[in-house]
């Protein structure tokens, strides 16, 4: 009699999230995402670093021993709560049998130590650099190399996604108000023109473009040659990060031919600075309830620690237009 090979079982799950209690919000992001994708995911919110003992969690191994894809939202002390701790040791148990083509691996700060299991070689996802959308995108490329399918979306689907956008501008409409929440928003401007800092001496010292850079409060000047790019925050109201009656509120990027002052600077100009583009970034939240930056005019989102990035290769455009002929310079 011949033996029938046997037919393996279809994971329950396509993805199952491990996170901190600190990162639900997150976790529930993804989580809708992926589920309007069609996607059976496991996502079990609760609050991990106030439970004890082991015989309950022992069942909560399952999941990420036979889930398609394992996504690790990581940060300390992810490994070291009690729920955490049982989730990293099936997570590496599976990696270290199955290998590692199951493992989304999420880096949601740059100071944590990362497991010991887990290998240099494997690639990590940088949450601030790339943002929730392209972690979505890169979710369902995994469980579709995993032998997942991305299914329609059906109606009781769809009332899911209208309920949780509901949600999300009722929170987004709250946060535009909060007097916390805008003066994080400040400060994240403060921080962005400090990475611009920073990027200008690289410019300087590795690539030898000579950058002139100086910042104050929620301003600052890039120049080099005889081009600047100006940076400075406009809120029409002072509690409200929205746009308000024909005011617009929004980070501006300016380029000019001609050179700026610098913040601080005294400078005189016999022919003003010429604006050559104007770039507005606005100021909004993520479906994960963070900081991001939408470009008007353009369908794009970036992270906020990605703002300074983006901002030093509008001025670097400007320079290489410079360059080739393509930008008017000062008569005098």
């Amino acid at each position: 009699m011949t033996k029938r090979a046997a037919v393996k079982a279809q994971p329950t799950y396509d993805v199952a999230i491990s996170f901190l209690a600190q990162d639900e919000a997150t976790a529930r992001a993804l989580y809708e995402e992926l589920e309007a994708a069609g996607l059976k995911i496991f996502f079990f919110p609760r609050r991990q670093e106030e439970l004890a003992g082991t015989n309950g969690m022992e069942s909560m191994r399952a999941p990420f021993l036979s889930a398609r894809v394992n996504v690790v939202l990581f940060r300390h002390p992810w490994g070291d709560t009690p729920w955490t701790r049982v989730e990293d040791a099936a997570i590496s148990e599976r990696c270290f049998k199955d290998g590692w083509s199951s493992l989304m691996f999420v880096q949601l700060d740059k100071v944590s130590h990362l497991p010991k299991w887990l290998p240099a070689t494997h690639i990590r996802f940088g949450l601030a650099d790339y943002g929730l959308s392209q972690l979505v995108g890169a979710i369902k490329l995994r469980v579709q190399e995993n032998g997942g399918e991305i299914r329609p979306l059906d109606a009781l689907g769809k009332a899911k996604l209208v309920k949780s956008e509901a949600d999300y501008l009722q929170d987004r409409d709250r946060l535009m108000r909060d007097g916390a929440w805008i003066l994080s928003v400040h400060n994240s401007i403060k921080g962005m023109l400090g990475q611009i800092g920073e990027l200008a001496k690289k410019l300087k010292a590795e690539h030898e473009i000579d950058v002139a850079f100086g910042c104050q409060d929620r301003m600052g000047v890039l120049r080099t040659g005889f081009v600047s790019v100006g940076i400075g925050w406009k809120q029409p109201i002072f509690n409200y990060l929205g746009d308000y009656e024909g005011d617009e509120c929004y980070l501006r990027v300016a380029e000019f031919s001609g050179l700026l002052a610098l913040p601080g600077e005294n400078r005189w100009y016999l022919e003003a600075p010429k604006v050559q583009k104007e770039w507005k970034f606005k100021a909004d939240l993520a479906r994960d309830r963070t900081l991001v930056w939408r470009l008007k005019g353009k369908n794009e989102e970036i992270p906020a620690a990605r703002l300074a990035d983006r901002i030093v290769q509008i001025f670097l455009d400007l320079v290489s237009r410079a360059n080739r002929g393509k930008v008017e310079p000062p008569r005098i």
